[in-house]
């Protein structure tokens, strides 16, 4: 039994850092205009120094109006190289994943939000990253479908291109 607790300990200790290093940062895949794909990893420090939206706004998985802080998604993947014809794909913690038409991200302030009503988000409270569309100023977001595309855990975010 003393054997078993040390391995499980062990084992624990090996892969507590992954997890947290994985739950603490945003992987960005983008393309730049030649089709060079750049990656880079974003901690909630990092987001919170480039240019941020505070969104109030509520939806289908807060009780109240609620205001989140963060980048545009738009401004995270660089809109100089974003098209209205280009796709973004999004990865949840447990590698949920879903896409986003760019032109959504074109036409609508989508935030990657790293506060929630001015605290971190834990993981346990859909952290430390969640897409944010602000559903209360366009009617039309309202739509159950756009339930989807607000992954929270979100630890990915790709330009595919199309």
């Amino acid at each position: 039994m003393k054997q078993f607790l040390t391995i499980a300990l062990f084992t624990v200790a090996l892969l507590a850092p992954a997890v947290a290093s994985a739950a603490g940062t945003l992987k960005v895949t983008t393309i730049d205009p030649e089709g060079v794909a750049t990656v880079q990893e974003y901690t909630s420090d990092d987001l919170l120094a480039m240019d941020t939206v505070e969104l109030r706004t509520d939806n289908d998985f807060v009780d109240q109006m609620t205001t989140f802080t963060g980048p545009l998604l738009r401004d995270l993947i660089g809109a100089e190289s974003l098209t209205s014809d280009d796709e973004i794909q999004i990865t949840a913690l447990n590698d949920y994943k879903t896409t986003i038409p760019a032109q959504e991200v074109i036409d609508y302030d989508v935030i990657i939000a790293v506060l929630q009503d001015g605290q971190p988000m834990s993981v346990r409270d859909k952290g430390p990253f969640w897409v944010i569309y602000p559903m209360s100023e366009h009617p039309e977001l309202q739509d159950p479908g756009f339930n989807d595309r607000l992954v929270w855990q979100l630890s990915e975010v790709e330009l595919l291109g199309k």
